[in-house]
């Protein structure tokens, strides 16, 4: 029997309109009232987490900032936390502005943007605050930093995103979040680090742990729980980490993996 599930948000549990389907909905209930752990696993801020998921019956440790940050859901509470280091701030934004990657500057209290950096504006859906706009985020420097992210022509994406693991391994960790999103990270930031760390606080081996995902940063969870779900828009690359695939996100995918591999056994107990 699975005790936790681990669930990306954007292209797993969001359809392409960015909304969580009844039908997903009254799974994850079913799911939660079962007795098994429900985290959501994002590059989000911990503001959007909550404001993408109204009536997510959310009961366990929840991993933002693409793992960078665990936040207890109680008491809203850091459980976990690394900082890109210091020391690589200015060479990672540099790196960027040479491949004329429009760049994003995480902090603990606002998300700041390049000017001109594309689709900032429906990065965050209210209440969570929007990005704060200015002319060069590496004026931001040397505040505290949980990531650093690039926004990319998706055409040249993977390409980039391999170039910049090469330059930086293994001082960062740099993964693809999105087709058009480059994001670069403590080394021991990541959706399967920050999962493996649930895990021992909770006590559960990852042999009982499902994760769904469908990008490149959920590729380290996939790894790490007993059972790995790729989405079916998620790319050749993901699915091959993956233990099974499901429908995509449009086709409520979610709902149907959790229909098949969890919910049948709720019903035996």
């Amino acid at each position: 029997m699975y005790r936790l599930l681990a669930l990306d948000l954007d292209g797993t549990l969001l359809d392409s309109q960015r909304r969580i389907t009844p039908r997903t909905h009254r799974a994850l209930q079913q799911v939660v009232e079962a007795g098994i752990t429900l985290v959501i696993a994002t590059g989000q801020t911990f503001p959007a987490l909550l404001s993408l998921c109204p009536g997510v019956p959310l009961n366990g440790p929840q991993i933002v900032f693409n793992g960078a940050q665990i936040i207890n859901i109680d008491d809203q509470a850091s459980l976990f936390e690394r900082l890109v280091p210091t020391e690589y701030i200015l060479p990672a934004l540099s790196a960027l502005q040479e491949q004329g990657i429009s760049r994003v500057y995480h902090t603990h209290e606002r998300v700041f943007a390049d000017e001109g950096t594309p689709g900032i504006e429906d990065w965050y859906i209210p209440p969570a605050p929007p990005a704060i706009i200015v002319r060069d985020v590496s004026t931001l420097y040397p505040r505290p930093c949980i990531k650093l992210a690039g926004v990319c022509d998706p055409a040249e994406l993977a390409r980039k995103r391999i170039y910049f693991e090469e330059l930086f391994a293994p001082r960062l960790y740099v993964t693809q979040a999105a087709s058009d999103l480059i994001e670069f990270l403590h080394p021991e930031a990541s959706k399967g680090h920050a999962l493996a760390h649930i895990a021992h606080l909770l006590d559960i081996p990852a042999t009982e742990i499902i994760a769904i995902g469908d990008n490149h940063n959920d590729i380290g969870m996939l790894r790490f729980a007993g059972l790995g779900i790729a989405m079916g828009n998620a790319s050749e690359e993901v699915k091959a980490a993956a233990h099974y695939v499901t429908s995509n996100n449009d086709e409520e995918g979610v709902a149907l993996a959790l229909e098949g591999h969890i919910l049948p056994f709720v019903a035996q107990q």
